[in-house]
């Protein structure tokens, strides 16, 4: 049995340029929540600090509302013209979102327009991820069958690293700004930075190639025209499996990743420098377990495929 840690130069290249996009699109997505005191201050002002942070994650909410809608028509999409076309389109729909929501006026500038284009924004933000993860998984997956673990496990170790990757930029923000600087103009640039980068991703996966599987299914007019519902009719045990495990994970993550450095620094009063530094620390060393368990995943299918 050959050792699953072994692959080619060409797919480490191709796992780590994928998953590079899925750590900046989720830095993209979270780095709201880790602003969320200066956002509360800048578009949801009222006299109560509790009543400000639950319209500001109030908003941070709606992005999960509109995930799985991102899925499900990129998901069609891509089943229908390219796992390449997905997935790039996404990134770049993300990283625009992102850098908008760093130029957008706040309340004392635009009223109550502030608030709503805020919203529109933070879903079009899940709109965006709920196509990108599902996108890199499926392009990974089928283009090295073989270690599909172990690409994968490298993309989320990139998802990790996208958490501790906002943590990181908030805790060097609070760091060396002042708190004023913050809630004018500082907590702005952690948005900037994702959609450059965000745009700097999009132009590398415009130079992949398409996935080798979906052109075997192309070149032999294997493709469905209604791949939803083929997904729901035929296999809604694996559905559903899916769907519940990804929720635990994004539950795990937004809670402890986004929610509680807001908690602990909005209400309870610790110092977000260290919050943030703390966050950081605790993603960057278990985002190696990622990689671990895709390995003991491709160990485990070759075994039992001898039975």
């Amino acid at each position: 049995m050959r050792r699953c840690i072994t692959t080619s130069a060409g797919q480490y290249k191709l796992s780590f340029a994928v998953s590079m996009g899925g750590m900046l699109e989720l830095y993209d997505f979270i780095i709201y929540g880790l602003m969320a005191g200066y956002i509360a201050e800048n578009f949801f002002p009222t006299s109560d600090t509790y009543n400000s942070l639950l319209g500001t994650f109030a908003t941070f909410a709606v992005g999960y509302i509109t995930r799985p809608l991102g899925g499900i028509i990129f998901g069609h999409f891509g089943d229908r013209y390219g796992r390449k076309k997905s997935f790039t389109l996404s990134i770049f729909i993300m990283a625009t979102s992102t850098a908008l929501i760093g130029c957008l006026p706040s309340y004392s500038s635009l009223g109550p327009l502030a608030p709503m284009l805020l919203v529109i924004l933070r879903c079009v933000q899940g709109f965006s991820l709920g196509g990108e993860v599902p996108g890199a998984i499926t392009y990974l997956s089928e283009s090295a069958p073989e270690r599909q673990g172990f690409v994968v496990g490298i993309l989320f170790l990139s998802l990790m690293l996208g958490v501790s990757l906002g943590t990181l930029v908030h805790g060097i923000m609070t760091l060396y700004l002042e708190e004023s600087s913050m809630m004018g103009w500082g907590w702005r640039i952690p948005f900037w930075i994702g959609g450059l980068l965000g745009i700097v991703s999009y132009l590398i996966r415009k130079r992949f190639n398409e996935s080798g599987y979906f052109l075997a299914l192309n070149q032999v007019r294997q493709k469905s025209s209604k791949p939803l519902y083929i997904l729901i009719r035929q296999y809604p045990r694996g559905l559903i499996c899916g769907l519940l495990i990804m929720a635990l994970c994004g539950t795990i993550s937004t809670v402890y990743g986004i929610y509680m450095p807001s908690y602990l620094t909005g209400l309870l009063g610790f110092p977000s420098n260290e919050t943030a530094w703390n966050s950081s620390l605790a993603f960057l060393v278990i985002s190696p377990v990622c990689v671990i368990c895709g390995i003991i995943t491709d160990i485990a299918n070759q075994y039992f495929r001898h039975f």
